[in-house]
């Protein structure tokens, strides 16, 4: 994906089809509609950045203008990165290797990354909330809207994270709060931070959006993933001791609870966030040698493609949440389950892993060495990569790798165990 700067307001695919395909044309929204079948209000919501381009939408608009379904999607996911760097902010690097964001606080960056994905929240959303409810909400208008609501002294062990969509033919706004609790053990104080951080968005929210008529209602939706099962109610009221107060004026909400400490159980949703769950599992359950296989297998699943880089995010978080020996273990089962299984990404992995290995710099200096050497006795690039497995393009990404590690910090041979 092209470099962006993420000072600036990133571009909604709907701008790009209103200010290069519609106005330069001469089409209208109406025009568009009637060629395209899309409802009229969906195409104005495209073009505000209120509605996401789904595939449907896509095939729809690429027979008008001859561009190809695959332009309008990258379209909408590049916008999705460019929001969720944009929003969170140090989350996810453009310049910088994933390795030096996930050293610290692992957990959080994690879930954070695959959830910033908008069709992996979606499906996660559309798997895990009341059936009722899925069927009532609007999910191509889904938003990520930030994550800056928890108390500073919990950063270590909770993360989380705020949606925002509308309902089907209506136009209220409703929030999704996301607040992952990734303590070794429940915390039945989660329902009083919860009653604060409510508070927070709400206050926010009243001072982006001027003359609300009301609060927007906000669902506080807790993922557990510790070691032992949750034991607590989801009820307020249950936090407040017996009183002869009335208890109509206390605050009465309970919070949606999706326990995935238990890990003989599925975990819903799309790819991505089951193998983050996996992997946070084996961190708290110590368990990473008996799921390597389906770890492995999982990650071999994964799309390889433009944007996030994601069988290198899990592998570093590995390195960073694991010690030594459990990596190693882990690198020998991914070692007989290559990913590509039609080849041209084994230089790939040979990098990641020696990453993970903390072995990197050496080995890529002694690889480059010999490459240069070869390339000063004037031999041609067919030879040299038929002689070392390493192309030209390859060689070239090995540069920059080596450059990105001798001048910043990397995770050190002994991979650092976070404390919750």
């Amino acid at each position: 994906m092209k470099k962006n700067d993420i000072s600036k307001e990133p571009v909604c695919p709907g701008k790009i089809l209103q200010d290069e395909f519609l106005k330069p044309k001469s089409i209208t929204q109406k025009k568009l509609s009637q060629d395209t079948g899309i409802k009229p209000r969906y195409i104005r919501e495209i073009i505000s950045g209120r509605r996401a381009i789904t595939a449907d939408t896509a095939a729809r608009l690429s027979k008008i203008f001859d561009t190809g379904p695959e332009y309008w999607i990258n379209l909408q996911k590049e916008y999705d990165i460019d929001i969720a760097r944009k929003k969170l902010a140090g989350i996810i690097p453009e310049d910088e290797p994933i390795e030096k964001v996930l050293v610290n606080n692992p957990h959080d960056k994690l879930i954070k990354i695959v959830f910033s994905d908008r069709a992996e929240a979606e499906a996660y959303f559309k798997s895990n909330l009341p059936k009722k409810l899925v069927e009532q909400i609007d999910w191509d208008t889904l938003i990520l809207e930030g994550s800056r609501y928890i108390d500073e002294e919990m950063a270590e062990s909770e993360s989380d994270l705020l949606f925002s969509v509308y309902f089907k033919n209506c136009d209220t706004l409703c929030f999704l709060y996301i607040l992952f609790e990734h303590q070794s053990s429940p915390d039945k104080w989660i329902r009083f931070r919860l009653y604060k951080y409510k508070g927070r968005i709400w206050d926010e929210s009243l001072k982006q959006i001027e003359n609300q008529k009301g609060l927007n209602p906000i669902l506080p939706i807790v993922i557990y993933i510790g070691n032992s099962s949750w034991n607590y109610a989801t009820e307020f009221f249950d936090l407040v001791n017996e009183s002869p107060v009335d208890s109509e004026f206390v605050p009465k909400f309970k919070h949606l609870l999706l326990d995935h400490s238990d890990k003989s159980k599925k975990v819903k949703g799309a790819l991505k966030a089951q193998i983050a769950h996996l992997l946070i599992q084996a961190y708290f359950q110590q368990h990473l040698k008996e799921i390597s296989h389906i770890l492995c297998d999982l990650m071999a699943l994964l799309p390889q493609g433009p944007g996030i880089d994601y069988r290198k995010v899990f592998k570093i978080y590995i390195a960073a949440t694991q010690d030594r020996n459990k990596v190693m273990d882990f690198l020998a089962v991914m070692r007989q389950k290559p990913f590509n299984k039609e080849g041209g990404d084994d230089m790939l992995c040979a990098i990641d892993e020696w990453k993970l290995e903390g072995k990197l710099e050496g080995k890529l200096e002694g690889k480059i060495s010999i490459i240069d050497n070869l390339k000063k006795s004037g031999m041609d690039w067919n030879i040299i990569a038929n002689a070392t497995g390493i192309n030209q393009q390859q060689y070239k990404e090995m540069l920059i790798e080596y450059q990105h590690l001798i001048s910043k910090p990397t995770i050190p041979d002994s991979a650092a165990r976070m404390t919750v």
